[in-house]
């Protein structure tokens, strides 16, 4: 059986999907954990000799893929203060990494911290 143009046009959206849910809160959960490592780097998951272009592109494209706005749903709204924190730091990690000078500085200092156990 076909449907009629306007049976078709009044149907509702599909209902957000628990699994589209479950891989947001996946995806904010590991970048939390990036956040509080401490490493702009892997914050931004870019090597350590990337360029300025790389940098940038990156923190673009985390920052639009964790903008509340474009992610959140009433099923996630409690992820707010951790996208909030999210992009805070990613924020923060542009900054240092976007500038020569800042980046090679943070560089020689995270290198020259011992490891943790």
């Amino acid at each position: 059986e076909t449907l009629a143009p306007s049976e078709v046009e009044s149907e509702a959206p599909p209902p957000r999907d628990e699994l589209d849910d479950e891989a947001l809160r996946a995806r904010v959960r590991a970048r939390l954990a990036l956040v509080e490592e401490g490493d702009y780097f892997a914050v931004l998951a870019i090597p350590r000799s990337a360029t300025p272009y790389e940098i940038k592109r990156a923190y673009l494209d985390l920052r639009r893929s964790f903008e509340p706005s474009r992610v959140l749903s009433p099923t996630t709204a409690d992820l707010l203060e951790g996208l909030r924190l999210i992009l805070e730091v990613l924020d923060e990690a542009y900054e240092v990494l976007r500038d020569p000078t800042r980046r090679e500085r943070y560089r020689r200092a995270i290198e020259a911290r011992p490891p943790e156990e």
